[in-house]
């Protein structure tokens, strides 16, 4: 099983990353229809791909992030404040993008949930009861590029339960962009 012009492992992540133009896209996809070592080759990336997807949790730590930049990824990171409404576009060339949902006090935090819902249906897609955070530097929000498929309009409430009892809360709405 070989090939006489073999697919590149960049070509091939790229295409299971979604990075590649439209016409490269389909170059890649007509090659793979005719060519069983690059077809098998394509199913090891695959594999890769889908094992990230699988170990990356939706709210990460800084340590995580270091990480997993350590193993060569390409992450991207941004900040957002309370009540804040703004796009973040997901490059091209970007294996990871990270929200960090920042300007509200967790100083005296126990525990924080946060929940993610689309803007305009306020539909509830996931639920992290108790998720990760740092008093200093907030939540990490790690975004992947398969998030694609999803609604784009996504809003962050974050509640935190204080060492007193006392439950505080705070929202981000997040317009992602994923070029084409």
């Amino acid at each position: 099983m070989s090939c006489v012009s073999p697919l590149t492992w960049e070509e091939l992540v790229a295409y299971w990353a979604a990075d590649l133009t439209p016409a490269d896209h389909d170059r890649v996809d007509e090659h793979l229809l005719g060519c069983a070592a690059c077809t098998a080759e394509s199913a090891r990336v695959l594999a890769v791909v889908q094992a990230l997807r699988e170990v990356i949790p939706p709210v990460v730590t800084r340590s995580m992030l270091d990480s997993l930049r350590a193993r060569g990824l390409e992450i991207a990171e941004n900040t957002f404040a309370p009540g804040q409404r703004r796009e973040a576009l997901f490059a091209s060339g970007v294996d990871l993008l990270v929200h960090r949902l920042a300007g509200f006090d967790l100083s005296s935090t126990q525990r924080v949930r946060v929940t993610l819902r689309v803007e305009n249906t306020e539909q509830v897609l996931a639920e992290i009861p108790n998720a990760p955070f740092d008093a200093q530097e907030g939540i990490l929000i790690a975004c992947q590029r398969h998030y694609s498929n999803m609604p784009p309009d996504m809003v962050f409430e974050v509640s935190a339960l204080d060492t007193s009892g006392a439950e505080r809360s705070a929202r981000y709405t997040i317009l992602h962009v994923y070029p084409a």
